[in-house]
């Protein structure tokens, strides 16, 4: 079980992927950047989603720090369900990914959901 308390990112999935955001969290901003990668050929399912990971198909996670000397990666990777990982003086932890063939490139409502959560590294 985690010891952290995650806030809720700002994923917008009805906006598609690829997806860029800013977010101020405990006195830094940051800017995530929400990818997929489907190799050629992957099928989605019968509703037309992809569930994420899955063989030939992967969300990417890509976040930056901006501090007065200018912006930096400080992660990116593959995302994987329910695993926390770090970034820095963040963890990240996802628990839903499921793409719509549609929403890649694409916007609109055709049930994709992404869940995710942020949260401090370290206890204050």
């Amino acid at each position: 079980m985690s010891e952290h308390t995650y806030l809720q990112l700002p994923i917008g999935a009805d906006e598609g992927f690829p997806q860029a955001f800013r977010l101020n969290f405990n006195g830094n901003r940051y800017q995530i950047v929400l990818y997929v990668n489907v190799l050629e050929g992957t099928q989605p399912d019968a509703d037309d989603i992809f569930t994420l990971p899955a063989l030939g198909a992967f969300m990417v996670m890509r976040v930056l720090r901006e501090d007065s000397t200018g912006t930096r990666v400080i992660s990116q990777r593959k995302l994987v369900l329910n695993l926390e990982f770090e970034a820095a003086d963040v963890v990240f932890r996802f628990t839903r990914m499921r793409v719509a063939r549609r929403n890649l490139n694409g916007v609109g409502s055709f049930g994709s959901q992404v869940l995710g959560g942020i949260a401090t590294r370290w206890a204050s």
